[in-house]
């Protein structure tokens, strides 16, 4: 679920705003706001594991584990993505969508994730499809779901 931001007025100084210009792409991300996102969750887990590790014998979760736990997640999401990617790249060429459409339809779910907080499921676009709904009309298709639909399990 994308989350939203709050604008915190957090203050930097010049040399640590370049550092973070310098390695968006490194990081793989668009924005300084998602650096820093990226940034601060990266060093919260590392004071997590070096906790862990200061605890010894006494920490209650091995730290094998947590280290293999923590490789799984990050397995997980990669195996996800290129599984994304594949199905993405399978549609597009049997769409043979012109590129213009292509960046109209991806403005629109943009919008669509922005305003709903969450990706909408299958069920939900597929009738926002055959109904011929636009972006603005999500508001008043999407107002009478339920959360609970949502939950496959």
């Amino acid at each position: 679920m994308l989350e939203k931001r709050v604008k915190s007025g957090l203050a930097v100084t010049p040399r640590h705003l370049k550092l973070c210009d310098d390695n968006l792409r490194r990081a793989g991300v668009g924005s300084r706001n998602d650096f820093v996102e990226q940034a601060i969750e990266f060093y919260c887990s590392h004071l997590i594991s070096r906790e862990l590790s200061a605890m010894g014998g006494k920490s209650q979760v091995p730290m094998e584990r947590f280290e293999t736990l923590s490789r799984a997640l990050g397995t997980g999401q990669y195996k996800l993505s290129v599984e994304v990617a594949t199905m993405t790249r399978i549609l597009a060429r049997m769409a043979q969508v012109p590129d213009s459409e292509v960046r109209s339809i991806q403005a629109d779910c943009a919008r669509e994730v922005k305003r709903l907080g969450r990706a909408p499921t299958f069920l939900q676009s597929a009738c926002r499809e055959r109904d011929g709904l636009a972006a603005d009309d999500g508001a008043r298709f999407f107002a009478d779901d339920d959360a609970e639909d949502d939950d496959l399990t």
